[in-house]
């Protein structure tokens, strides 16, 4: 049995490390090849050192102004080569992203299983996420194995027609990682010193659907947040995207010594951050996530969130992709009960798996392809 494990983008190699390094504690290095479609070159680039992430292959396909259609062709063509020399048993994928839908594009093309990582999560709006709900749901159609990482998601899936004898429950490979890492052991460089800051918040802005207008009136909600809480510090990695960076330096002049905007962080630094913040104002998926483990309040800029649990839980509320509702909302997260947030991330821990999800999906993976051999 011989299978590939493919990433693109810095929140699947995230997810996909745990995995790695549990397939390599139960088979042989050379039963799968870890290959990289290169989708965001320097963001991953700067983490698969920190994550000890060994590439077979890095399909190199970043181009600049990429859009997802070039990049899924870019990616289909080259995996066609790479199954040519050596065709494997199933090919892995993980979460919503064009490497994600062109991977399980080009398995089922050549009628390779595709196995899905982090299955049956939602929106039900085709727009929202762009494109990455359409990615979700077109893949759950044409994936032998799904492997959802909680019971919501396995009822997703069901709802949509999806076969339960292929739908495993595994967890969340993330908080697997986050569980693993001990950041107080490693102790990341950051480029400024956190101790002397005693109430921070953590800001991430990416999403394509949040550019433009909504970017613009967030950055005016986070202005009037910092006006009302002149005691916080607020820093901003910036995403790498132009959309992003021309909006905060029009917004935010550079000497203004309560705002830290910094470039983007790796893995285990962004993790030291993430522990410390007050609270964090993202519309990143994976971001939603740690938040959610580490009990840190989070306020969600988007309008609806595939991670339902974390708003019923109340580690965190959707303020509006344009952050409409930032103020009020930060405010209530931030006057949250400690043991409350504390039970909270407890019951959310719980759900994610409890640090299993890698060795649940390693065993769901060989268990099924065993099988068949």
């Amino acid at each position: 049995m011989t299978g590939i494990i493919l990433f693109g983008t810095r929140p699947e190699a995230i997810k996909l490390a745990p995995v790695i390094r549990e397939f390599c504690r139960r088979t042989d290095r050379s039963a799968f090849r870890v290959i990289s479609s290169g989708q965001h070159r320097t963001l991953l680039s700067q983490n698969l050192t920190s994550l000890n992430i060994e590439v077979d292959a890095n399909l190199n396909v970043m181009m600049e102004a990429q859009n997802p259609s070039e990049t899924v062709n870019r990616i289909t063509t080259a995996l066609q080569h790479e199954f040519t020399d050596k065709r494997p048993d199933w090919i892995m994928v993980q979460g919503d992203t064009a490497t994600v839908f062109a991977g399980a594009m080009a398995g089922y093309l050549n009628q390779i299983p595709v196995i899905h990582l982090e299955a049956g999560l939602r929106t039900k709006d085709f727009h929202f996420p762009w494109p990455e709900e359409g990615f979700r749901q077109m893949v759950s159609r044409i994936t032998t194995l799904h492997l959802a990482q909680t019971k919501r998601s396995k009822q997703n899936l069901l709802a949509e027609g999806i076969e339960e004898s292929a739908i495993r429950v595994v967890g969340n490979t993330g908080y697997d990682i986050q569980k693993a890492i001990h950041v107080g052991k490693t102790d990341p460089q950051l480029p400024f010193d956190i101790e002397t800051l005693s109430n921070f918040a953590l800001i991430t802005i990416h999403r394509r659907e949040n550019l433009g207008a909504p970017l613009e009136h967030l950055c005016g909600q986070i202005k009037e947040l910092m006006r009302r809480y002149p005691e916080m510090t607020f820093i901003w990695p910036k995403h790498p995207n132009p959309g992003v960076v021309t909006v905060i330096e029009h917004h935010f002049a550079d000497d203004d010594p309560r705002l830290i905007i910094c470039e983007p962080l790796d893995y285990m630094a962004f993790q030291k951050l993430l522990r410390s913040s007050s609270l964090v104002i993202s519309d990143s998926g994976g971001v939603q996530e740690e938040a959610a483990s580490l009990g840190v309040p989070i306020a969600i800029a988007r309008n609806e969130t595939e991670r339902p649990d974390i708003v019923e839980l109340e580690l965190g509320r959707l303020v509006g992709r344009d952050g409409h509702a930032l103020i009020e909302v930060a405010a209530d997260l931030m006057n949250r009960p400690h043991g409350t947030m504390i039970t909270s991330r407890d019951r959310w821990i719980e759900m994610q798996g409890n640090g299993c999800a890698s060795v649940n999906t390693v065993n769901a993976v060989l268990e099924t392809f065993r099988k068949q051999d």
